[in-house]
């Protein structure tokens, strides 16, 4: 049974603040282009001042793309084991922490803004970025507090060793991503990955 409480009034209030800044930066993205959806516009169509705008977004790109800063919630890590499939776990821990900064929910748009506006792929991948250092982050610090990887692996240390499993984690998503009849609008389907890593599991068995 679900026993979680009911968001707040402020917290309400506050996606709701985030929801207009954000469909007013998409919307006078696509009708006057990035160039033309400057913070001014952006913030005098959503009916907030500037230094509002500030607090939710860092810049306009990300709220023309309905972005923010990828987060990890630590229910991700529930069942989370070294002992096992680990380069699987750390697959589906980096797919779920990327998608966590996609909260704007219209991804035909954003997809449609990303064409249209090659600019606005930088700073996706910027955000990118950002959800593979804060699994790397992680992953070394479970690394470093188990007995069997607190070592590190030969002269490289658990940040290095971290680096290498995230990395190679990326493949299958990359793989499925990559692949034919994949909708950027729709998103990965689970069952798409889990091939990939079917895949790529099966691969490292036969190298």
């Amino acid at each position: 049974m679900n026993t979680a409480s009911p968001p707040s009034l402020r917290a309400r209030k506050k996606a709701e603040t985030w929801s207009a800044i954000h469909e007013a930066a998409a919307g006078l993205a696509l009708e006057r282009g990035v160039e033309g959806a400057t913070v001014e516009a952006i913030a005098t169509a959503a009916g907030v001042s500037q230094r509002t705008f500030f607090n939710y977004f860092p810049a306009k790109e990300d709220a023309v793309l309905g972005m923010r800063a990828p987060s990890l919630d630590p229910e991700l890590l529930e069942g989370f084991s070294l002992e096992h499939d680990l380069l699987g776990q750390v697959s589906r821990l980096l797919l779920a922490v990327t998608r966590s900064a996609y909260a704007g929910r219209d991804a035909e748009r954003r997809r449609q803004l990303l064409e249209d506006h090659p600019s606005l792929g930088r700073r996706r991948h910027e955000l990118t970025l950002e959800a593979e250092a804060l699994v790397r982050r992680t992953l070394a610090e479970l690394l470093a507090a188990d007995p069997e990887w607190s070592a590190g692996i030969g002269e490289h240390r658990v940040d290095d060793v971290a680096r290498m499993l995230v990395i190679l984690s990326g493949v299958p998503l990359r793989f499925a991503i990559t692949a034919e009849g994949y909708s950027p609008a729709h998103g990965l389907p689970a069952e798409d990955h889990e091939s990939a890593l079917t895949l790529f599991h099966r691969l490292q068995e036969k190298l």
